[in-house]
């Protein structure tokens, strides 16, 4: 379902800067909730997923993501239990070749034994959709304080930010 709205939200980007204009047809784009249940019916219908309210409502409201630059200020000022745990959802290799400083490679499925319901946890992987899809295992099971590196480890290196090498 969630690849599904990512297509949707990348498809009416390209769309925004095409010929007609940057910024056309941005009211067409701005109901994702509307686009994100559309796209959960038709996973539903083709058999894709079964209907189960909570999981929807777990995850209605999406995962807020945080930029690389905003990631990177507060891990330089907050300290104690306002630091961010960072989590990274990718496997042991792309793990092994670079991370970001501090964060621990977890499995998704052990993200609910793993992260304290008080703390704020990032999650990120590479580019895609997979810290976001991460993030719902803590949704569902009451975790609020979640959120997703927008662009993933590829927007943190853009930026400027290091990474580090597993020993």
């Amino acid at each position: 379902m969630f690849r599904r709205v990512l297509k949707k939200v990348r498809t009416a980007a390209r769309d925004l800067v095409a010929d007609k204009g940057v910024g056309y047809g941005v009211a067409e784009y701005d109901d994702l909730p509307r686009i994100r249940a559309e796209a959960h019916a038709l996973d539903v219908a083709e058999g894709v997923v079964v209907a189960v309210d909570s999981d929807l409502d777990a995850v209605a409201d999406g995962t807020p993501e945080i930029s690389a630059e905003d990631l990177r200020v507060m891990l330089e000022v907050e300290e104690g239990d306002d630091l961010p745990l960072l989590f990274d959802v990718r496997d042991e290799v792309a793990f092994a070749a670079g991370h970001i400083a501090g964060a621990a490679r977890v499995e998704p499925s052990a993200l609910p034994e793993l992260v304290p319901r008080d703390r704020l946890a990032v999650l990120y992987a590479d580019e895609g959709t997979a810290a976001i899809d991460a993030s719902y295992v803590l949704k569902r099971v009451g975790h609020s304080r979640v959120l997703a590196l927008a662009g993933g480890l590829e927007a943190w290196e853009r930026a400027g930010n290091p990474v580090e090498q597993a020993d």
